[in-house]
């Protein structure tokens, strides 16, 4: 450890060592040794979190220059910064743990060290670690707090994050769409509890998942839209007054004009965003039951193709690995399982986020980072499990002609036939007379 190597920092706690060429400060590095990361992510794993907090730290420069509450050289100095960041984002220097105590101050204060160290040294010539003239708090974090910028970023992120994730979705509803009318005409016998019921077209079947899909979606959607009701202003736990107010009452307008939009607003209550996130819990509530609805599809499909002799083989599904390493010929549902996997996966996320609801106390619900962090993982482990089913099992998938043609000429469907011409009570006492033979009864349809 030479002097060459590190730098010396100092904060309220004291100093502490940095590495010399890093872009992040003594805050930064408080965390990272504080918070070891033992396999977990780090900040740089959510790009999508990170892209949320350089838009508010840029929107509130802009803000302050045009109130005059920063030197304008000084907020375009913030301003071209974090756009160099968005455009090219050094991972390496986000490496504090995605989750933390604090309520993500350790975060916040990871981009503010960042953009005043990038911003003195590309604008002012100034070494790293001066802090002069753009310091972290004094002027990166001007007019905002950890609490509202965090919350704001959690919002953009998940908003973002959405086109992929519903565009996957929407992939998969159309596929669903296209194998139902390629397949309409064949029959498949149905069941319930597992015991053989009526036939039904795959058609019937595959348009019953569209629509539990499209269900879900809007569901989602619905959720995800009431995230642009934001707290950005109301600083640390919703108190009027921590921001000035020309600060405030530019926000709501710059932030749409930012991302062009015109659907951004403030939230109806500064205080209920700082004590709850129950809107981002909302969408991982929905999550959660996409999730298991895409589940029981996986377990369906798994079952479907059973066998190949002895299962139900009402379905063949593409041939992508071998299934064993000891028996040849064996082909798994392995693309189905890695579904089910995956919505397992998702299902854990998704209760962790739930848990946070339970803990929050009194003023401040300081687990942000955790409900971020878990939805934005969701979000990512659901798109990866559709996309694989989409694309190397639903859209290759076929069913067994033959083997379908003889399943809904079985026992039950064929009773089924005989009460449509004869009723119930008649069908059940030929049932009987018959002991359930299968030629006999058909005897009677003749008839």
């Amino acid at each position: 450890m030479s002097e060459y190597q590190y730098r010396v920092e100092e904060d309220s706690i004291g100093c502490l060592e940095v590495p010399i060429n890093a872009l992040y400060g003594v805050q930064t590095q408080r965390a990272i040794r504080l918070y070891p990361l033992n396999g977990e992510k780090p900040l740089a794993a959510y790009p999508e979190l990170l892209q949320g907090l350089l838009k508010v730290k840029k929107l509130a420069a802009l803000i302050n220059i045009e109130t005059k509450e920063i030197d304008a050289e000084m907020g375009q100095a913030i301003v071209a910064t974090v756009d160099y960041l968005l455009e090219k984002m050094p991972m390496e220097q986000f490496q504090v743990h995605s989750f933390h105590g604090g309520g993500g101050v350790s975060s916040n204060m990871n981009l503010n060290e960042v953009i005043a160290n990038v911003a003195n040294r590309d604008t002012f010539n100034q070494p790293l670690g001066s802090y002069y003239p753009i310091h972290p708090n004094d002027h990166v974090n001007l007019n905002n707090s950890t609490s509202d910028v965090l919350n704001t970023a959690c919002h953009l992120a998940v908003i973002d994050k959405r086109k992929e994730f519903t565009g996957t979705l929407q992939g998969l509803i159309d596929t669903f769409e296209v194998q139902a009318d390629k397949w309409k005409e064949v029959l498949k016998l149905s069941r319930t509890c597992l015991q053989d019921a009526v036939d039904i077209s795959f058609a019937d079947m595959f348009g019953g998942y569209r629509a539990q899909l499209k269900r879900q979606k809007q569901r989602l959607d619905n959720s995800i839209d009431e995230l642009y009701k934001i707290n950005l202003g109301g600083n640390i736990i919703g108190r009027k007054g921590d921001c000035s107010d020309a600060f405030f009452d530019k926000i709501i307008g710059n932030i749409n004009e930012m991302e062009a939009s015109d659907r951004f607003m403030h939230t109806d209550n500064f205080f209920d965003a700082s004590q709850s996130y129950d809107d981002l819990a909302k969408v991982a509530a929905d999550l959660d039951q996409l999730a298991r609805a895409l589940l029981r599809i996986a377990k369906d499909f798994r079952l479907m193709a059973s066998g190949p002799e002895t299962g139900f083989g009402e379905i063949i599904l593409p041939a992508v690995q071998p299934g064993s390493s000891a028996m040849p010929g064996k082909i798994n549902p392995t693309v189905p399982e890695y579904l089910v996997q995956c919505a397992m996966q998702a299902c854990g996320h998704c209760y962790a986020v739930q848990m946070t609801q339970d803990h929050g106390e009194l003023d401040y619900s300081p687990w942000q980072s955790i409900i971020i962090s878990n939805l934005l993982d969701a979000m990512s482990v659901l798109t990866s499990g559709m996309q694989a089913f989409d694309q190397h099992c639903l859209s290759g998938m076929a069913p067994d002609i033959k083997r379908n043609n003889a399943n809904v000429n079985t026992l039950i469907p064929t009773l089924m036939r005989l009460k449509k011409t004869h009723g119930y009570s008649f069908t059940a006492r030929v049932y009987k007379e018959t002991g359930g033979d299968l030629e006999k009864i058909r005897a009677y349809l003749e008839k």
